[in-house]
C-alpha cells in the first residue's frame, strides 16, 4: 500500500500563492495545506478554506513577518520582525535559550487558526525549526495541549546523492544531521507522523518531469510530499515563477494518471492520525 500526503505550504503568505494553492487543491492532486497565521492574507485564506473543506495544519513560523505577542529577546530584529531562517537557525543552536516566549508566540499562532474556526490536523513548520532539539520539544507540547493529531516529520526519504549543491545542499545537510535525533524523539511521543518528507532536495526544481519521477520512486508505506504551488505576486519572497511551474505540474492531468498509476492513495493528514 502507497499512501501520500500532499501537502501545500505558506497558505496565507499572499493572495496569489494562497490562489494558486487552492487550485492545486481544487484542480490537481494537493490534498491539504499549512497556514501561516501571521501571513498577510491569512483572513482571507481561512475563509476561502472553510469554504472548500480543504484540509488544513498550522504552519508554525518564527523566520519570517512579524511575531503576533510582541517581539522575542534574542531572536527578533530592532524592526520587532523575525530574522529570517539563517539567524533563526543561528538562535535555536544556542546554549541557552528561554523557551517560554517561543511557546507563548506558537500558542498564539494555533489560536489564532481556532479563532478562525479552523480545526488544524497537524503542525509542521516553516524552514523545518521543528528539527532544532529545543524546538521540538515545544512542539511537541503544543501538539499535547492543543490536541493536534499529526506532525509532519521531516526526515528528507531521497537519498543524500539526489541534494543539490549550493545553499540548498547545504541546508540538506542540516536536515540529515538533525533528523535522525527528531524524527526517534517524535515517534516516541506516540503522535501521528508519515514515515519520512518527499521534495525537500528539488525545492523551487518541482517541475512536472521531477514531479512524475517523485512519485514512481515512492515505497510502500505512508508518507508525505511538500509542495509550493502558487502565482507570482509581486516581490513576494514566498513567491515566483518556479511557484507557477509547480502548480502546473500539481494540477497536470498527467500527473493525476500517474498517481493511479502507481497505485498511490491520496490521504490527509486527519486520515493519518485516525489510522494510526
Amino acid at each position: 500500500m502507497r499512501r501520500l500526503i500532499i501537502n501545500a505550504d505558506d497558505l496565507g503568505s499572499g493572495s496569489e500563492r494562497d490562489r494558486g494553492i487552492f487550485q492545486s487543491f481544487s484542480e490537481g492532486i494537493v490534498t491539504s495545506a499549512s497556514l501561516l497565521a501571521n501571513g498577510p492574507s491569512f483572513a482571507s485564506a481561512a475563509a476561502a478554506a472553510r469554504q472548500s473543506d480543504l484540509p488544513l495544519g498550522v504552519h508554525l513560523n518564527l523566520a519570517d513577518g512579524l511575531p503576533l505577542c510582541g517581539a522575542i529577546h534574542g531572536l527578533c530584529t530592532a524592526s520587532e520582525s523575525f530574522p529570517g531562517k539563517t539567524e533563526l537557525r543561528r538562535f535555536l543552536s544556542g546554549a541557552t535559550i528561554d523557551a517560554a516566549p517561543l511557546y507563548r508566540e506558537l500558542a498564539a499562532q494555533i489560536e489564532r487558526v481556532l479563532d478562525a474556526g479552523i480545526v488544524p490536523d497537524h503542525l509542521d513548520t516553516h524552514q523545518h525549526f521543528s528539527l532544532f532539539p529545543v524546538a521540538t520539544t515545544i512542539i511537541l507540547t503544543l501538539a499535547t495541549d492543543y490536541a493536534i493529531p499529526a506532525l509532519r516529520l521531516p526526515v528528507p526519504v531521497e537519498p543524500p546523492n539526489a541534494d543539490p549543491g549550493g545553499e540548498l545542499g547545504k541546508e540538506m545537510n542540516l536536515y540529515r544531521r538533525l533528523a535522525p535525533a527528531f524524527a526517534a524523539t517524535v515517534r516516541a511521543s506516540g503522535l501521528a507522523t508519515p514515515a519520512g518528507l518527499f521534495g525537500m532536495p528539488i525545492l523551487n526544481r518541482l517541475n512536472l518531469q521531477n514531479l512524475g519521477d517523485t512519485l514512481r520512486s515512492i515505497p510502500e508505506g505512508t508518507w508525505e510530499l511538500m509542495v509550493h504551488p502558487g502565482y507570482p505576486d509581486g516581490d513576494s519572497f514566498f513567491s515566483g515563477a518556479e511557484r507557477q511551474e509547480e502548480l502546473l505540474a500539481l494540477t497536470s492531468p498527467i500527473i493525476a494518471t500517474e498517481l493511479r498509476r502507481c497505485g498511490i492513495t491520496p490521504i490527509t493528514f486527519r486520515e493519518l492520525a485516525c489510522g494510526s
